[in-house]
């Protein structure tokens, strides 16, 4: 019988990465849950370190963009799309072309939705770190960089 961490204990430490909200304490939440990990799985609590930069440069994202990039809108709208299309050709596609051609015409209504239309916050950040870029550096913020 293989013997696991106590759940609660477990569940505490997630909880506890789950609200991070600064770099810093991204990192001690990840330590303080190998830690809990290591006696059980050598391999997962090294997994668990390994990820910290990971996890952690998500945190060096403002506040309000990380909402938009720790969620999965994007395939839900992928899905929905696809499931529009079902719909109007009666619950089936009737040969793998026309389901081809449905799925290219999904992905390029994403795609133009979430790429060609950037939400106005990130592209309020977006903005600003051009702003920066061009004072540091002192070029236009005509160019591309």
């Amino acid at each position: 019988m293989r013997v696991l961490p106590d759940k609660e204990e477990l569940m505490i430490r997630v909880r506890d990465l789950k609200s991070s909200r600064k770099v810093e304490e991204g990192r001690k939440a990840i330590l303080s849950l190998s830690q809990l990990v290591l006696p059980f799985s050598l391999a997962r609590a090294k997994r668990l370190l390994d990820a910290a930069d990971k996890y952690c440069s998500f945190l060096n994202f403002p506040r309000e963009i990380r909402h938009y990039l720790y969620t999965n809108n994007t395939s839900e709208s992928f899905n929905s799309t696809l499931a529009r299309f079902e719909e109007e050709l009666g619950g089936y596609f009737p040969s793998l072309r026309s389901l081809e051609v449905y799925l290219y015409v999904s992905i390029h209504e994403s795609n133009s939705r979430w790429k060609f239309r950037p939400m106005s916050v990130i592209r309020h950040y977006s903005y600003h770190l051009k702003q920066l870029h061009a004072s540091r550096f002192q070029v236009s913020l005509d160019e591309d960089f």
